[in-house]
């Protein structure tokens, strides 16, 4: 005869599996700062692009209308402004992407450990047949 808990569980651990499982144990596989700080540096490198893209954009808008007063045109006190916006944009988008994936590493950490949990009721269920 089957046992249904059995079955329940298994069933359980099979979807967790195929879903959400397989996030959740590639982000565990790292440490916890290995993961945050990994995943911090990839953000800061496209917000970066990102700003290079925006700050490129305004620069070559502002030489150009300034083309006729080319030797008049404050090359250091616009790179000074745009340095202090790309500093500001690194420290408030490298403290929330901490927070983020602080909170999505220990989430994931959470479920695994559960996931493991009902894996040793699993085989307890196995040891006892």
């Amino acid at each position: 005869m089957v046992n249904e808990k059995k079955i329940i569980l298994m069933t359980k651990l099979a979807s967790y599996e195929m879903n959400q499982g397989k996030k959740d144990l590639e982000i565990t596989q790292r440490l916890k700062n290995d993961y945050i700080s990994y995943n911090g540096f990839i953000n800061c490198v496209l917000v970066t692009i990102a700003l290079i893209i925006i700050l490129g954009a305004d620069f070559a808008a502002e030489f150009i209308g300034n083309m006729a007063t080319f030797t008049d045109f404050d090359f250091v006190g616009v790179g000074i402004n745009y340095l202090a916006i790309w500093l500001f944009a690194m420290v408030v988008y490298g403290f929330i992407s901490g927070r983020i994936y602080r909170n999505e590493y220990n989430e994931a950490y959470t479920r695994v450990k559960e996931y493991e949990k009902e894996l040793k009721a699993l085989e307890q269920f196995s040891k006892s047949k």
